[in-house]
């Protein structure tokens, strides 16, 4: 007997666990592994064993079965977590299973008890117990898990239960081929013990938190695979698209290669995988240890056709693709210490959240330009529709960065049409403290250190040897390790609603801060605008259609919070003339500044008039330019 590599506890005999192994997991698995449970057991070693496959795609529904070396329990305790590390919100994936039961190996039903809304004892356990159930399947998230014609995706937190009993041991993980549809591959970064071509087969993972940590995914896919520092990337594309595959593996490898030289190629992977699901206009990402999942819009992939064009869609891409890859050092190892082993049972709080989302947003685009994907005024573009979003939050005055943090479960992700008012992002206000941070640290140091420095320290001091951060790392890594003392700023930054220095700051390396008004509701900044002395702002988010203009968000001191305007509102009229298919600025437009006029709403229903003052449009929108490009290059590069 031998241990495998890597393998922890699996035991594998040369001898003949491979030739079990080829034989019970056929490519095409035409009988399910339940038949050959204790072979499975026997062979690697493991008290668990977990099966996943397809129920009926129509239906969107996965079948779950564990199998369970019980002999040593007259009792099983099993919990579903309620959230996903990397997204903090309680989610309640146990609302999704359907059905739940217990046998032993005769097949004789056992009791199952809900203790909880995601927990479940199962009693009078015997030798081996199997546990079946059922997972609802249509939350197109990447958070949880979605089954229909385009693909098939599951997060363990939605499909796996945990084995509290033998949550820290290893297990076997089968995938079945069962209702797979023609074409269809299997994704997923655990690592493979008998795998086919078509990701179909017996995996391993070490623990519970192990087990979680990779997502699979099910589709027709167009795969790229290159390797960097030793490291063998891909990135799958699932979901249908006309891009230009080549582009997007060249641009890929200058990330992937930029995250590696800043943080280490000595780090626990040899393999990592990006699942990316492609819809109509979706968008998002959640990182994991040897994976992400990416969710993002078909149309905004670069085709053949714009090979010389940087389209914003395709920036936007390879930003969300540059974000969750530095995840992998900053949160997946580096972390809080809350989140070493965090109870997945109910919320769990930090203060901190602003480094781990803050800085990596602002290394995202940062990368991209230091890769030289994208030029400096692509960058500045980036940073000013950052700082736009930023400026125009008046939440920035009520909520600090560290509040935002703690609060997320309760505020950053259950926002409301109050939002903008009551809450600052800690992402966006994080990345422009990093940005703060970098140009301190660079002229406090005489251009010797930079962020960079911090990052560094953060993987060799937490992310290496897993320790876990304090509130208060940041200020004692720049003490004790770039000899700098950033303290004040750090206190006011983080502890109190003043503003930013962001603009005295790029200031001292040569880049001037510029405010205009907005050009409509569209206009995210970063790019110059034409001025135009007449434009109007409302201070309020409105979607348009053929039954008028519906009110979906009102900033405070802004004129529709005058005139008591509020969500749901439905403008039909302004001074008694029809708004059907009109842009409410471009009509507001036609009236002198600081004149009132009439707006009539339907409001739950009722009829109501209201009187509004216009209001010159807000200076809330801001892009930037380099007046001193040698500074500039100081911070920059070349």
């Amino acid at each position: 007997m031998r241990y495998l590599p890597g393998c922890l506890n699996i035991k594998l005999d040369p001898a003949g666990y491979y030739r079990y192994i080829l034989a019970a997991l056929s490519a095409s698995f035409p009988q399910k592994v339940t038949s050959n449970f204790q072979e499975i057991m026997k062979a690697s070693n493991s008290k668990l064993h977990y099966q996943l496959s397809i129920d009926a795609i129509s239906k969107h529904t996965f079948n779950v079965e564990i199998h369970i070396d019980s002999a040593d329990f007259d009792e099983l305790n099993l919990t579903l977590p309620c959230w996903i590390p990397g997204s903090y919100m309680v989610r309640d994936f146990a609302k999704n299973l359907l059905t739940i039961s217990a046998c032993n190996e005769q097949n004789q039903a056992l009791p199952v008890t809900q203790l909880d809304k995601q927990s479940w004892q199962v009693s009078q356990c015997q030798a081996k117990t199997i546990i079946r159930y059922q997972v609802y399947a249509f939350d197109l998230s990447i958070r949880a898990a979605f089954l229909d014609t385009e693909y098939g995706f599951a997060n363990g937190t939605s499909v796996f239960l945990k084995v509290q009993e033998l949550h820290e041991q290893a297990s076997t993980v089968a995938i079945l081929a069962d209702n797979l549809l023609p074409n269809w591959r299997t994704f997923t970064a655990m690592t493979q013990l008998d795998v086919n071509d078509t990701g179909i087969g017996l995996y391993r993972v070490s623990d519970y938190a192990d087990l979680i940590e990779h997502p699979i995914l099910f589709a027709d896919a167009d795969v790229l695979e290159f390797e960097v520092e030793g490291i063998n990337f891909k990135m799958v594309l699932a979901g249908g698209h006309n891009a230009d595959l080549p582009r997007i593996k060249s641009d890929l490898e200058k990330i992937c290669q930029h995250h590696l030289n800043l943080f280490s190629s000595d780090i626990d992977i040899k393999h990592y995988l990006f699942m990316t699901l492609l819809s109509e206009s979706d968008f998002g990402g959640l990182e994991h240890t040897h994976s992400t999942a990416l969710l993002f819009s078909r149309n905004e992939l670069p085709t053949v056709a714009e090979q010389h064009t940087m389209t914003d869609g395709y920036r936007s891409f390879l930003g969300l693709c540059s974000h969750e890859l530095f995840h992998t050092w900053h949160v997946k190892r580096i972390k809080p210490k809350v989140y070493l082993t965090p109870d997945l049972s109910k919320e769990c709080y930090s203060e901190q959240l602003w480094i781990y989302e803050g800085f990596t947003s602002y290394y995202d685009d940062f990368s991209l330009l230091r890769s030289q994907i994208i030029n400096q005024e692509s960058y500045l573009e980036l940073l000013g529709q950052t700082l736009t979003r930023l400026y125009r939050t008046e939440g920035r005055k009520v909520q600090t960065v560290t509040q935002s943090s703690f609060e997320a479960w309760t505020k950053f992700y259950k926002q409301d049409e109050n939002a903008v008012n009551g809450i600052v992002s800690y992402y966006i206000k994080g990345a422009v403290i990093a940005l703060c941070l970098d140009l301190l640290i660079k002229r406090e140091s005489q251009h010797k250190q930079s962020l960079d420095d911090v990052m560094q320290a953060l993987w060799q001091d937490f992310g290496k040897p897993l320790s876990g951060t304090d509130n208060q790392v940041i200020h004692e890594l720049l003490r004790d390790k770039l000899h700098l003392d950033l303290s004040e700023f750090l206190d006011k930054a983080l502890y109190s609603t003043d503003e930013l220095p962001w603009q005295e700051l790029l200031a001292s390396f040569g880049i001037t801060s510029h405010f205009r008004a907005r050009n409509n509701l569209k206009d995210i900044g970063g790019k110059k605008g034409a001025y135009d002395s007449n434009a109007v702002d409302l201070g309020m988010h409105y979607s348009s259609d053929s039954s008028g203009i519906t009110v979906q968000q009102v900033s405070n001191g802004r004129a529709a919070q005058h005139a008591g305007l509020q969500k749901g509102d439905r403008i039909v009229a302004l001074n008694q003339w029809d708004l059907k298919g009109k842009t409410l600025e471009t009509e507001l437009a036609k009236y002198p500044l600081g004149s009132s006029v009439e707006l009539t709403l339907f409001r739950r229903g009722r009829l109501l008039q209201v009187s509004l003052q216009i209001q010159a449009a807000e200076k809330d929108t801001i892009y930037l330019t380099i007046d001193d490009p040698v500074m500039a290059r100081l911070w920059l590069g070349e």
